[in-house]
């Protein structure tokens, strides 16, 4: 499983935007994930022509089945769905399962973390962390979940560090 360079820094420049703005106003915008997804189905057969495409559709039906499927049963949001589409569509099949499972893994570490984080804060007297707020005028509410973004964007990252130091 090679990864090509364009593939590379477009996951870089998709995870981050994507994780910048999920943070800030937890959700992600349609413009970044169609688009992305798009361009990664055209990179796809434009480098690989029809295998390519078939790879890129492929992998743009496995992050977005899979995510599609936990968001039917109440799990994460519509942005999500779309964002593991649009990685999918630039990393084929396999590697976006790989990405679906460390997200996973990275989720419920940063959930653990935020957990303690919140709960020694508010031992100490201090006010829980809050990761976005929806309104500036009300107080703020401790959030025990973290946008899906961040745990994607740290396993594609760790995926892009393992394959390059390989």
């Amino acid at each position: 499983m090679d990864l090509q360079p364009v593939s590379i820094l477009a996951m870089i420049a998709l995870t981050s935007i994507a994780t910048y703005v999920d943070l800030k106003e937890r959700r992600i915008p349609n413009a970044l994930t169609v688009s992305a997804a798009l361009g990664g189905v055209a990179w796809g057969a434009y480098s690989g022509g029809l295998a390519g495409l078939l790879a890129s559709i492929g992998g743009f039906a496995v992050g977005f089945g899979i995510l599609l499927a936990l968001w039917l049963i109440g799990g994460g949001g519509g942005g999500d769905v779309k964002l593991m589409g649009a990685v999918g569509a630039w990393l084929g099949p396999l590697p976006t399962l790989i990405v679906f499972l460390g997200s996973t893994l990275f989720a419920i570490i940063c959930t653990l973390v935020l957990m303690v984080w919140n709960a020694s804060a508010s031992h100490q007297g201090g006010h829980p962390t809050v990761l976005s707020q929806d309104d500036a005028n009300d107080p703020p509410v401790a959030k025990q979940s973290i946008p899906y973004a961040l745990p994607v964007a740290l396993s594609i990252w760790s995926l892009i560090v393992f394959q390059t130091i390989r």
